[in-house]
């Protein structure tokens, strides 16, 4: 399975050879725990922490303060492009591996990069360390994290998918804000916001270029098998009722001209911030991230009132579902200074995140009422947040923990790009798409197993 999942990436080829080569992979000691100061009886040390976050924006000069102020003997050196590219984040860690740099902690934004870097030994195992604390995981935090039936990271923030929507836009067009709707009714905002005459055009929704949820809209709030194959790996999930609802709102949406055209977003090369701050599209499907940015910032103010729907389902009796999932907070393997990365991880997924005050945690102790309202008002403009719909959201939603997907997701994926390439540019009808992904996924699965 690692072999074939390797074989399209020559970094990461480099990188497994490196560890599994030369890779030791220790555990913690027992006087290791979030709680005490580590490496207090030793000289200081400076851990480096990778991530992909615009250091200023998501304020990680208060995190590092805080860290630091509370572990004197912890230094934290933040290293990130600071683009908010996750993508070319995981690449630029791949080849720090390659090229033995020091690395202690790597924050990975997705279970597919999480499981992916897992497979080729890249990460620590940290039950020992876990264990020494006497920590129950489920009593801790709301997203799961164990893969192998071990547990190499701790979540971060808290990812919920929502509707975020322009209130201007749905003032205009003479619609309540949606509390529990369907994909169908979702549609159909999207064709009344849509507005293509007079100066201020826009379409009704924007979907993004990620297979992953946006060909598979319906399919991901599945209380079981919401992936592209089933929950146990063994199979592909194609024909699955919901995966057939999916690639229908995508081809409803085109059809009706009430999202924006595929072929566009593709050959601009789109983005959905600015296609929703520039208000060319009124609302998006997106995760809760979303909410500090609707407030602005003191170089880019809000100029709009944001409000938020609950994520839509595919049948009116259904449950009112949201997946919910985080972002990963890992130790590297060949770490240099474990316990100390292990200390500001701890720290980081419970206390960090509340003095950030930037994103929801996955930490079940924190209190979420006081957490969005630092969120809401560390933005430029609170007011363009519309607090109470985001409130409604979370108390309302069924939170369904999303399920690591395979190590060779990236293969699957890439599959069901290809096919969904067909279907929205080439007309190839949602039969042969939806037959073809199922056939070659199979295939995938097959070879990896």
């Amino acid at each position: 399975m690692i072999k074939n999942w390797m074989k399209g990436s020559a970094i990461v080829l480099t990188t497994a050879a490196m560890l599994l080569s030369g890779c030791s992979s220790s555990t913690g000691t027992k006087d290791t725990n979030a709680g005490s100061n580590a490496g207090s009886n030793k000289e200081p040390v400076t851990i480096k922490v990778h991530t992909w976050y615009n250091l200023e924006n998501e304020k990680f000069d208060v995190v590092k303060r805080e860290f630091e102020k509370q572990y004197p003997n912890i230094k934290v050196d933040f290293i990130s492009a600071g683009d908010n590219n996750s993508n070319e984040h995981v690449k630029k860690v791949d080849l720090a591996a390659a090229s033995n740099e020091d690395m202690d902690v790597i924050m990975f934004s997705s279970p597919a990069h999480y499981v992916q870097r897992i497979a080729v030994g890249m990460l620590e195992p940290l039950d020992d360390y876990l264990n020494n604390e006497q920590l129950k995981f489920d009593d801790e935090y709301a997203v799961n994290t164990q893969e192998n039936d071990k547990y190499y990271g701790l979540p971060g923030k808290s990812v919920s998918f929502f509707v975020a929507i322009n209130e201007d836009h749905l003032k205009e067009a003479g619609l309540p804000l949606p509390t529990d709707w369907t994909w169908d009714e979702y549609l159909e905002y999207a064709k009344k916001m849509t507005k293509q005459d007079g100066e201020k055009k826009h379409y009704g929704t924007y979907f993004h270029t990620w297979t992953n949820p946006f060909a598979m809209l319906g399919l991901v709030s599945n209380t079981e098998n919401g992936y592209l194959v089933t929950d146990d790996n063994k199979s592909a999930n194609i024909m699955n009722p919901a995966m057939r609802k999916s690639l229908e709102i995508r081809l409803q949406a085109e059809k009706e001209k009430s999202a924006t055209p595929y072929a566009e977003v593709l050959s601009q090369k789109m983005n959905y911030r600015p296609q929703y701050f520039t208000q060319a599209a009124s609302m998006i499907a997106t995760g809760t991230f979303f909410i500090p940015e609707v407030g602005g910032t003191e170089k880019v103010p809000a100029t709009f009132k944001t409000v938020f729907a609950p994520y839509p389902k595919v049948n009116k009796e259904d449950p009112m579902n949201a997946t919910i999932s985080s972002d990963y907070v890992t130790m590297y393997s060949k770490s240099k200074h474990k316990e100390e990365a292990y200390t500001f991880i701890r720290w980081f997924t419970t206390e960090g995140l509340m003095v950030q005050g930037r994103n929801i945690p996955s930490w079940k102790k924190a209190n979420m009422e006081e957490v969005l309202d630092k969120i809401v008002s560390a933005t430029a403009n609170p007011e363009m947040i519309d607090k109470e719909s985001v409130l409604h959201f979370l108390k309302n939603s069924v939170m369904i923990p999303a399920k690591n997907p395979p190590a060779f997701s990236a293969e699957v994926e890439k599959v069901m790009q290809e096919e969904f390439d067909r279907m929205m540019l080439q007309g190839q009808d949602i039969d042969k798409t939806m037959n073809a992904a199922q056939e070659r996924i199979q295939k995938v699965i097959d070879s990896n197993q």
